[in-house]
């Protein structure tokens, strides 16, 4: 199964150790990957302490896209992260791409922007090489949009597209407001397959999109 990130940008935080597993330490930062527009969207990396001297100014990652399911504030939330295989090593010309092979997790949901812009919500599942599955939140615009409300559960896909951020606020129960960021698939090419029997699997209980 295809699962193939590549980003160019900058390295905009410090690392911070994230846990240790098979005797590796592992690292997160945050790389901001400037868009044609002049914004930039900030992706959150995950990789082994053998790359910290490599993460600082400009950078060119490749590596695999990580949905994981975590536990805050009494909720699991899905988290998007870019796990590196490799720095400084990824084509010039990506500067955001991902390719996927997944299938479709739960039927899609299709909507319209008060300025009339039609978008379908997709979650999908993507296997492990070594078992588990990444569940990773996208999102499809216009034509595709309208052709992917009619996907359905299991249905295999092949997807590229760009890892995207957007910041927003959030209430608290406490009556704060709370600054926050949302990270997304957003396709801009996809494809089926024939369907293939598959058994469904559960969500993480209580899982809700990532913020």
């Amino acid at each position: 199964m295809e699962n193939r990130v590549y980003l160019s940008g900058r390295v905009s935080s410090a690392a911070e150790f994230s846990h240790a597993i098979a005797g590796s330490s592992m690292y997160t930062c945050k790389l901001l990957v400037p868009r044609l527009s002049g914004t930039q969207d900030e992706v959150v990396l995950l990789f082994d302490g053998r790359f910290l001297p490599e993460m600082q100014g400009e950078s060119r990652i490749g590596g695999q896209l990580r949905g994981y399911s975590r536990q805050e504030g009494g909720r699991r939330r899905l988290k998007l992260m870019v796990l590196v295989k490799s720095v400084n090593g990824a084509p010039e010309e990506d500067n955001n791409r991902v390719q996927l092979s997944a299938s479709l997790f739960r039927p899609p949901l299709y909507r319209q922007t008060p300025l009339g812009r039609e978008i379908t919500d997709l979650l999908l599942r993507v296997p492990r090489a070594r078992g588990g599955d990444d569940i990773i939140p996208a999102i499809v615009w216009g034509g595709c949009a309208r052709f992917a409300q009619g996907l359905q559960p299991g249905d295999p896909l092949q997807v590229t597209g760009r890892l995207q951020s957007r910041s927003y606020s959030k209430l608290l129960p406490s009556g704060q407001i709370e600054a926050r960021t949302a990270y997304e698939l957003s396709i801009n090419q996809l494809s089926t397959a024939q369907r293939a029997p598959a058994a469904e699997a559960a969500l993480p209980s209580g899982a809700t999109r990532i913020d």
